[in-house]
């Protein structure tokens, strides 16, 4: 096969999250062309299977080609590649490094020339090698960029070199949407970031904003065409950062339990409110891309939950409840059919929902906008998640189960039991009962059916009737019903008793 075939292959397994065929798949194009597209594509792949060293030795090589390479779609590709080894470097909790990459990121997408990335990674470094960077002082860098009086966007002779790169020579580029994104990612990474101790190893910049092309190791195929691969060798010098605490990070997710049946599923996430009034804020929204659920007003920060069910829901039908102890979602599926599981749950919106918000959504959740962020809402608000799509996080997000691409409708899921008589179809109880209790129901909708029917005057009658007689009478004349109280009127052979508590 050729390598348009194979590059083909690995981008519709990305599409459809088969990240280990996606590697193998692009790894043959790779090794024909190492394309900085295809290796952006591969490092996302690598990234989602937790080989963070290889994710980020992709994303160097293909900035390091990208830059050599200087066409029109070099500059995208730079942002992309820096957006890229800052979700990686968070992901191994170099929280300095995360911010760096994303700042630069933001940088390009601004036109700043690729020379001045010498500068950009001294910027807010002390002389002991610690990095500090605040919402507070983003907040006014993107004040800066809005008014256009910020970071030289190419109105000297380096503009020059931005214009080569595919910048531009004015503060509105092509790149808005990367700006955003790399913007809202940055958001996150300063809350982490913020948390650590002054002199903590993961506020050590231990890389390069301009990386040196890495060795991606020989690839071939053998004679049966299967690739053999030499892993890219990791990334020296980077040490890991010191675990944060369980109070600084939060819970990683909630705890949750699901049932189903083939139209529905009942969704439980177990939380504790401190009091009702907590539990009465509690906001949910379903979103129109009918697979993602936020929550707002959750007790514990930041006050986020996002949800992405398995398979597409319907929103209008699909309902939720509060108690002091959980939430409670009932999701009615639009494709009938069983899950392997309800989906995901992360405390952080991904990217691709905060960059196609639409206002209201945006402005419910203070999500931040290009030089409107408010910094001091940050800590009570998830910004965005380094783990959805092509960004889905190992440490934010949890799998109730392994994924499946299709739903089976054929088996019933099987629930732990201890009962002699093995387990039970609890999609299948009840429906003796159902026939048993058939004339009962035909009578019960018959009265739903007139209730439904009748003038808001006959409705009127219908309720004073019923409740006042205790259920012994039903009117529909509001002419008798309203001289007076409906008196209990029992069935032959019954005696009616007031009830004492």
């Amino acid at each position: 096969m050729s390598a348009e075939s194979f590059r083909a292959a690995g981008f519709k397994a990305i599409e459809e999250r088969r990240w280990t065929d996606a590697i193998e798949s692009l790894t043959k194009a790779i090794t024909q062309s190492r394309s900085p597209a295809w290796l952006l594509a591969r490092s996302q792949a690598y990234m989602e299977t937790g080989q963070l060293d290889e994710a980020i030795a992709d994303a160097d090589y293909a900035y390091c080609t990208a830059v050599e390479r200087g066409n029109d779609k070099s500059r995208k590709q730079m942002i992309e590649a820096q957006y890229r080894r800052s979700v990686c470097f968070f992901r191994k909790k170099e929280y300095a490094n995360a911010d760096k990459c994303a700042v630069w990121s933001m940088r390009l997408a601004k036109g700043v020339a690729v020379k001045q990335g010498k500068i950009v990674e001294r910027e807010g470094v002390n002389d002991k090698g610690h990095y500090f960077a605040s919402a507070a002082q983003e907040l006014a860098e993107a004040e800066k960029e809005k008014t256009g009086s910020g970071t030289d966007n190419g109105t000297d002779a380096k503009s020059r070199v931005s214009a080569i790169m595919g910048g531009q020579t004015s503060s509105a580029t092509s790149y808005d949407r990367d700006w955003n994104k790399a913007q809202i990612f940055r958001s996150q990474v300063l809350n982490f970031l913020e948390a650590l101790p002054e002199d903590d190893p993961a506020r050590k910049i231990t890389m390069k904003l301009t990386p040196e092309k890495p060795n991606l190791g020989p690839f071939k195929l053998d004679d049966k065409g299967k690739l053999v691969e030499t892993k890219p060798a990791p990334l020296m010098n980077a040490p890991m950062a010191a675990p944060m605490t369980a109070s600084t990070l939060g819970s990683s997710g909630f705890r949750t339990q699901f049932y189903q049946n083939d139209t529905s599923i009942t969704l439980t996430v177990f939380m504790k409110f401190s009091s009702k009034d907590e539990m009465e804020k509690v906001e949910v929204r379903f979103l129109e891309d009918g697979k993602s659920i936020v929550v707002d007003g959750v007790p514990r920060l930041p006050r986020l939950l996002y949800i992405e069910t398995h398979d597409r829901i319907s929103a209008s039908k699909s309902t939720w409840r509060a108690a002091m102890m959980k939430l409670e979602f009932t999701l009615v599926k639009e494709v009938p059919g069983k899950w392997p599981d309800f989906g995901i749950q992360s405390k952080f919106l991904p990217p691709s929902v905060c960059v196609n918000a639409d206002s209201s959504l945006a402005e419910w959740v203070n999500l931040p906008s290009t030089g409107q962020i408010n910094s001091e809402e940050r800590s009570e608000n998830g910004i965005s998640d380094p783990s959805h799509g092509s960004e889905h996080s190992a440490s934010s997000m949890t799998r109730a189960a392994s994924s499946a691409s299709t739903i089976t409708t054929s088996t019933a899921p099987t629930y732990p039991t201890s009962s002699k008589l093995g387990p039970k179809d609890w999609d299948k109880f009840g429906e003796d009962d159902d026939e048993e209790d058939g004339d009962a129901k035909d009578v019960e909708h018959f009265f739903k059916q007139l209730y439904k029917d009748s003038t808001p005057e006959q409705q009127r009658a219908m309720m004073k009737s019923y409740i006042e007689s205790n259920g012994t009478s039903l009117s529909t004349d509001w002419n008798e019903v309203s001289k007076g109280k409906v008196e209990t009127n029992p069935p032959d052979g019954v005696e009616a008793k007031k009830w004492v508590p």
